[in-house]
C-alpha cells in the first residue's frame, strides 16, 4: 500500500487529493492546523470508503518549535513516504510574523515545509519511486528577485493590498526555488520532486482578501476537484519521470524566469539552511535533538 502525507488536507484542493488517492488504495496522513476540521474529512472518508486507511494530526508550520516532534510522529505512523505533498499556504491581508519574528506566509509556506522536509527526507528516499509535490501558484511571477532584508521587517503598508500580494508572491517563488535546489541536489535518486500551479480556485483561501479582489477572479475560479488533478498527477502518476519543474494543466510549464534561476535558488537554500542552522540537509542530527534556530 502506497503511503502520503499531505500537509493542509482538511481543505481545499489538499482534501481533494486526500480523497483521490484514498480512494486508489492509498494510506493518507493529512496535517493541518484546524484538529476539527481534519476530524471531520477522515470521518466522512471513512464513511464512503470503509476500511479506508486515513488519519490525521495537528500541525502549524509557521511555529518551527514543534515540527520536529511532528515529523518524529509522522516517521512513526509512516516509515515509509511515497508522496511528500506540500500542500499548506496562507494569504493574509496584513503582513505579520511568526513567533521567530519572520514575515507569517513565507514562514508557513516555505521555511516550515524546507524544515519539515529536511526531517522527512529519509521516510522518502525510502521509497521506490518518492515524489516530492509542492503546491506553488502563477503568483510566483509577482515574487520579483526574492527579497530576503525585509521578512524580519515587513512593510506596514496594505496600499491596495499590493504590499501582501508580493508577500504572497514571494512565498510561492520560494516554493519553486526549493523544487529546483532539491531536485538539483536529488539527482541520481529515484525521488521526483515538482512545483505546480493549480489554477484559481474556489476556496476557503479567498477569505482573506479584498471584496474587489474576490469580485474581479471569481468568474475565472475553478472547482477544489479540478485544480487538484494536477497535484494528484504528480504524487501518483505511474512511470513518472520528470523532476525539478513547474506544472500547470498537468503539462510542464516555464514560469517566471526568477523561478528557473539557479543563483537565486542557492540563495534562498542557503538563507533557509541558516535560519535553522542545518549543515547537512536532509540527515538530521538527531530525533532528540531541537534544531537550533539562528537570529537574523
Amino acid at each position: 500500500m502506497k503511503t502520503a502525507l499531505i500537509t493542509g488536507g482538511n481543505s481545499g484542493i489538499g482534501k481533494e487529493t486526500a480523497k483521490a488517492l484514498v480512494a486508489r488504495g492509498w494510506q493518507v496522513l493529512i496535517a493541518a492546523r484546524d484538529a476539527a476540521k481534519s476530524r471531520a474529512l477522515v470521518e466522512s472518508v471513512r464513511t464512503s470508503h470503509p476500511g479506508a486507511q486515513i488519519d490525521w494530526l495537528s500541525v502549524d508550520l509557521s511555529d518551527f518549535s514543534g515540527i520536529e516532534a511532528f515529523a518524529a510522529e509522522v516517521s512513526h505512523r509512516l516509515p515509509v513516504i511515497d508522496a511528500l505533498v506540500l500542500n499548506a499556504g496562507l494569504y493574509t491581508r496584513r503582513l505579520t510574523t511568526n513567533r521567530t519574528g519572520i514575515e507569517m506566509m513565507f514562514a508557513t509556506t516555505h521555511l516550515g515545509h524546507f524544515l519539515l522536509t529536511h526531517h522527512l527526507l529519509d521516510k522518502v528516499r525510502a521509497s521506490s519511486d518518492g515524489r516530492i509535490v509542492v503546491s506553488s501558484s502563477v503568483a510566483h511571477w509577482m515574487g520579483g528577485q526574492m527579497d530576503l532584508d525585509t521578512l524580519r521587517q515587513p512593510s506596514g503598508s496594505q496600499f491596495l493590498q499590493l504590499v501582501p500580494f508580493q508577500a504572497y508572491g514571494r512565498s510561492k517563488l520560494a516554493n519553486m526555488l526549493f523544487v529546483r535546489e532539491l531536485a538539483r541536489r536529488l539527482q541520481g535518486t529515484s525521488i521526483k520532486v515538482n512545483g505546480f500551479h493549480p489554477g484559481g480556485i474556489k476556496s476557503d483561501f479567498w477569505r482573506d482578501t479584498p471584496g474587489w479582489v474576490t469580485a474581479s477572479v471569481d468568474p475565472f475560479l475553478v472547482s477544489e476537484a479540478v485544480g487538484a488533478k494536477t497535484q494528484i498527477h504528480l504524487a501518483s502518476h505511474e512511470g513518472l519521470t520528470t523532476t525539478g519543474e513547474y506544472w500547470s494543466g498537468r503539462k510542464v510549464r516555464r514560469g517566471s524566469a526568477a523561478n528557473r534561476d539557479p543563483a537565486l535558488a542557492r540563495k534562498l537554500w542557503r538563507y533557509s539552511e541558516e535560519v535553522f542552522g542545518i549543515t547537512d540537509y536532509g540527515r538530521p542530527v538527531s530525533a532528540s535533538t531541537p534544531t537550533q534556530m539562528k537570529a537574523g
